[in-house]
């Protein structure tokens, strides 16, 4: 018999799961900030577009937080990603009729994979996975009304914008799912619509116009990022691929200005970018180097010469990042020197003194056991999908399963190229979306835990007679 709600018992319902989501923003006392908060909650006070990231999520959270309170800000993005999460606990696990056993199984996510520490930041970190969801929902295309499906597709834009790397993840995931859907032939089979693909991928591409277009608006360039060429140049330089470049490059013939710094250059992105002491800063900064630094990325990229050590360090960083998944990057103290600091003094002066009272700005978070559970999850969710998927188990699943699989697992390798070979690879930038990996698996074995049961007894006995 199926559960029956009505609309106020659904609202309840999600409501109590949000809470579930912000529950590390409340463990702590005040939403979780990183030295990148200062400069979102900067652009949502002044309308100025951020040289190194969009607008966006500044306007998200003026919009969310009334200009009076940040807990809204997380609060609303936790309720967002708390109904994406619902509806694919309803979609594959429909023998969860009744919603307790629905926000249990979100609960349930939230404390073996921690997603409630990134989705209680004020960052745009979290728009990472939900735009992920949202596309994932679209593609498999299951009781959705046109009102819902537009909703998801708005999401999946918005989401997109937030972050200037989830512009080349969405792309590269849309793109790889056409790809083996038309190879596995999930087209043919009406597992996925060929349409609902097609208008899925006009919206995913339109970002890289509408994103240009808000900047425009507010005062920027028609350009998704101004500084997009000071951090490929600090990424080759992290590769090793400049100091192989000014070698050959830097002579009496060429005055980059770089070619002082060829022998003492830092070891990682990050000290190129914000050493106030390195090369960027000396040549005054990222919007003077501008044309020197677009000219080297053309130089290297079009020389094939270049071409292995870029493959190598692709694959190797992209790999690196896949195993980065901890708890507690850039959550340091961000106290009264701090621009996270002062920024949340501008905006809420009122909540300042509970913003220094926190965990986080008294020093006393720790995510030792925190990752030590996350490691384990993530490996017994690759157990339970290599089950499920491999052997005859995989009969009894729905049909929709391998799409939702495909776009998921795709989501999260596409952000570990995107992020690991294209910027830093980092716990923060890996961890944000791969806990989508354990939902998966929960998902699965919540809907089939008892076949995983049985077909294990089995296979045991089985081993146990052909012993004898």
């Amino acid at each position: 018999m199926r559960f029956q709600s009505g609309l106020p018992t659904k609202l309840l319902w999600l409501l109590l799961s949000g809470l579930v989501l912000i529950s590390a923003g409340l463990y702590n006392g005040y939403p979780l900030v990183t030295p990148d908060t200062g400069t979102y909650i900067d652009s949502a006070l002044s309308f100025n577009v951020p040289d190194d990231r969009p607008i966006t999520y500044g306007l998200f959270i003026l919009v969310t937080g009334f200009k009076k309170t940040l807990w809204f800000v997380t609060f609303f993005q936790s309720l967002l990603l708390a109904w994406l999460l619902l509806r694919y606990v309803e979609v594959f696990v429909p023998r969860f009729t009744h919603p307790f056993w629905r926000v249990a199984l979100v609960a349930l996510t939230a404390w073996t994979t921690g997603v409630s520490w990134y989705s209680s930041q004020l960052m745009p970190d979290i728009f990472t996975p939900i735009g992920l969801l949202a596309l994932g929902l679209v593609l498999i295309r299951r009781q959705q009304s046109k009102i819902e499906v537009g909703l998801l597709l708005a999401i999946v834009l918005a989401s997109e914008m937030m972050h200037n790397s989830n512009m080349l993840t969405y792309t590269l995931v849309i793109l790889g799912f056409g790809g083996i859907a038309l190879a596995t032939r999930l087209f043919g089979k009406q597992l996925v619509r060929w349409t609902t693909w097609l208008l899925t991928t006009v919206v995913v591409l339109s970002g890289w116009l509408t994103l240009p277009a808000i900047h425009a608006h507010f005062g920027g360039e028609f350009t998704i990022s101004r500084a997009s060429h000071a951090f490929l140049v600090a990424r080759l330089v992290e590769a090793g691929v400049i100091d192989k470049f000014l070698n050959e490059n830097c002579g009496p013939a060429n005055s980059y200005t770089l070619c002082p710094f060829r022998d003492k250059l830092p070891n990682d992105a990050i000290g190129f970018i914000w050493d106030g002491n390195g090369p960027l800063s000396k040549a005054g900064g990222w919007n003077a180097v501008r044309e020197e630094y677009n000219l080297i990325i053309r130089q290297i990229l079009t020389s094939p010469s270049y071409y292995p050590y870029l493959l190598s360090d692709g694959i190797q960083s992209t790999l690196r990042q896949l195993t980065h998944i901890g708890h507690g990057d850039g959550l340091q103290p961000s106290r009264e020197d701090s621009n996270p600091y002062r920024s949340v003094q501008r905006f809420a002066p009122y909540e300042l003194k509970k913003y220094m009272n926190s965990l986080q700005n008294r020093g006393q978070l720790s995510f030792t056991t925190l990752n030590e559970r996350v490691y384990g999850a993530h490996l017994w969710a690759l157990v339970a999908l290599g089950v499920l998927l491999t052997t005859p188990l995989r009969l009894r699943l729905a049909p929709a399963t391998i799409p939702m699989v495909v776009v998921l697992g795709l989501g999260i390798v596409c952000n570990a190229f995107v992020t690991g070979a294209l910027a830093n690879v980092l716990d923060r930038l890996q961890g944000r979306i791969s806990w989508l990996l354990p939902f998966a698996a929960l998902l699965l074995v919540a809907e089939h835990g008892s076949a995983i049961v049985q077909y294990g007894y089995q296979r045991m006995k089985q081993m146990q007679k052909e012993a004898n």
